[in-house]
């Protein structure tokens, strides 16, 4: 069997994950990160399962798959770079690894609140420019987590571990889902009723039409104007232009974003300017306990699709 890996270099840093297991399935061909389309399909030539991570496959690029390819190994949770359906056209499978990030993501969101109410940016910059001051880091205004009421879209399995170490901080925590969940402690509202109560917002649903920009213009307008939100899952459920008007304007207090709708940003993008706003490069995925983690996992979904018993099929 020949299996092809598209984009090593997303995956581990200097070898620090170790992608010696995918050896055991025979020839492994082995790309830093190949994104044109015409080389993607050349290097696919007897190739019975292509591993990827962020590299984008569309409709049209899957539909001129060999027909050797029978599977799509996706080293993520997260699948919008996939067209499942085309993939399903062809007769070839898809399989991701859900919950392999869930200490690593969650443990990012609570960061970035941590981050937002100490205002821990601002006191950094504040004293490489002005000097060690006691006093005058007091002229940006610090908050407590404990007592304030998170609110969580998304009630997956981050979103659960997310809500777990936010009650640990003394917050209140509640929910909006679509579908819906008995979680002890932890109320379930409908969406602008959490935008109306939550002092911090944080993101947690996958990508999909329903989903899209559900962080858009009237759900700011329904935020507390010392509220803060919080993205660790997926860029495209932010209307961007919206949350820098937002931003710029006031009307909420800040943002903390792992995540943009594209990667890297484009020169344009809006909120590469605004205020109160920390942007970290997508990386709550990236401990390497967690890469390390998704690779398994990602071999162990190739061993049981070999196995005919396959696992973490999408579509």
């Amino acid at each position: 069997m020949k299996t092809l890996i598209l984009d090593k270099k997303t995956i581990t840093v200097n070898n620090d994950v170790d992608l010696d297991a995918f050896n055991q399935f025979g020839k492994v061909i082995v790309y830093d990160n190949l994104t044109d389309q015409e080389e993607i399909i050349q290097a696919s030539d007897g190739v019975s399962v292509i591993v990827v991570n962020k590299v984008m496959l569309n409709d049209v690029l899957i539909a001129r798959l060999p027909d050797s390819v029978k599977l799509i190994a996706i080293v993520a949770t997260g699948y919008d770079n996939v067209d499942v359906s085309a993939a399903s056209r062809k007769g070839i499978q898809v399989a991701n690894v859900p919950g392999y990030g869930t200490n690593a993501v969650s443990q990012l969101a609570i960061f970035l609140m941590l981050s937002c109410a100490i205002q821990f940016v601002g006191q950094i910059d504040y004293m490489r420019s002005k000097g060690w001051n006691k006093m005058a880091g007091l002229e940006l205004t610090m908050h407590e987590l404990s007592g304030k009421t998170l609110g969580i879209l998304g009630f997956g399995e981050i979103g659960l571990a997310t809500a777990k170490l936010a009650q640990a901080f003394g917050m209140t925590v509640i929910a909006y889902s679509r579908s819906l969940k008995q979680v002890e402690g932890i109320k379930q509202l409908p969406l602008l009723e959490v935008a109306k109560q939550a002092d911090f917002i944080s993101l947690h649903s996958v990508l999909a039409p329903a989903t899209a920009r559900v962080i858009n213009k009237e759900f700011l307008q329904n935020m507390k104007p010392t509220a803060y939100l919080i993205n660790t899952a997926r860029g495209g459920l932010v209307d961007e232009e919206a949350l820098a008007q937002a931003l710029n304007t006031g009307q909420i207090a800040g943002a903390a974003l792992d995540v943009l709708s594209n990667e890297p940003p484009e020169p344009g993008n809006p909120l590469l300017k605004t205020k109160n706003t920390i942007l970290t490069p997508h990386i709550g995925w990236a401990p390497i306990e967690a890469r390390q983690r998704c690779v398994d996992l990602t071999v162990q979904n190739i061993i049981n699709f070999m196995a005919g018993n396959p696992t973490n099929l999408l579509g």
